[in-house]
């Protein structure tokens, strides 16, 4: 069976082993490698914890983990073997990366937090890779949703209005609850009501042939209350506030 190995077990580690272990992947087939974090998360999920270039001699892709900052300090004393090396850190370019550690089979990943359901959203570019490395690649991140490559100098964008968005989709999600508690709903049933409907809602559009516009001008009958509602939210600019929070979400990514 593939061995996956993860140098580093922070918050998107763990989602990604989360996404793996749903998908029926054996906690022995998921090694990690973290001073302080990987006894333990042994213990929690029964996944192997090793030493880092142990870790890398078994393992058939190895994902790259921690802290961006960590990179030169941790990868300066390990040897790759030319494995399939696929990096999450954040704002490390495939340049930069093939200088640390040494290999040219390099994928730089940009996945978001729902990878941890199966239904992740994940930018992807390489390096050219062997056949055998790409089907590993592949494999991997179908089971935790889907992927797009893009150019790697599209990755700030993707990341405001993927991996950012879900954080903007919660705020949403609690704006909305918020109003139906002060219309009178408990917070707790309002957030149930919402949150089902949004997920509703967005299986309904990855399911049309039409587009969210179309489906809005569908729900929205002319003169109604929910076109009322549609065109107060036009009266308060509300796509220009999503814009401007998207730049400022990729300004701060330049930084």
């Amino acid at each position: 069976m593939t061995k996956y190995g993860f140098l580093g077990t922070g918050n998107m580690a763990k989602a990604m082993i989360n996404g793996l272990l749903q998908q029926n992947i054996l906690p022995k087939d998921i090694l990690v490698s973290s001073p302080n974090s990987a006894a333990r998360l042994s213990d929690e999920l029964g996944v192997i914890a090793l030493p880092a270039q142990e870790l890398i001699n078994q393992s058939d892709m190895v994902i790259l983990a921690f802290l961006p900052n960590q990179l030169k300090n941790i990868t300066s004393q390990l040897n790759f073997k030319n494995r399939v090396v696929t990096s999450v850190l954040a704002g490390v370019t495939l340049h930069e990366l093939s200088q640390a550690i040494n290999t040219t089979q390099i994928v730089r990943a940009l996945p978001n937090v729902n990878v941890s359901l199966n239904q992740g959203v994940t930018a992807l570019t390489k390096t050219e890779l062997i056949s055998s490395n790409q089907l590993v690649v592949e494999r991997f991140w179908s089971l935790l949703g889907k992927q797009y490559e893009i150019a790697e100098d599209q990755f700030a964008v993707f990341s405001a209005v993927a991996g950012s968005a879900p954080a903007y989709v919660f705020k949403f999600i609690d704006a909305l609850a918020k109003s139906g508690a002060d219309k009178g709903l408990s917070f707790e049933l309002a957030t149930e009501i919402v949150t089902q409907t949004v997920i509703g809602s967005a299986n309904t559009l990855a399911n049309s042939d039409k587009t969210a516009q179309q489906l809005q001008d569908m729900v929205a009958s002319p003169g109604g209350s929910t076109r009322a509602g549609l065109d107060d939210f036009n009266q308060q600019n509300f796509d220009d506030v999503v814009a401007h929070a998207i730049q400022a979400t990729i300004n701060h990514k330049h930084l």
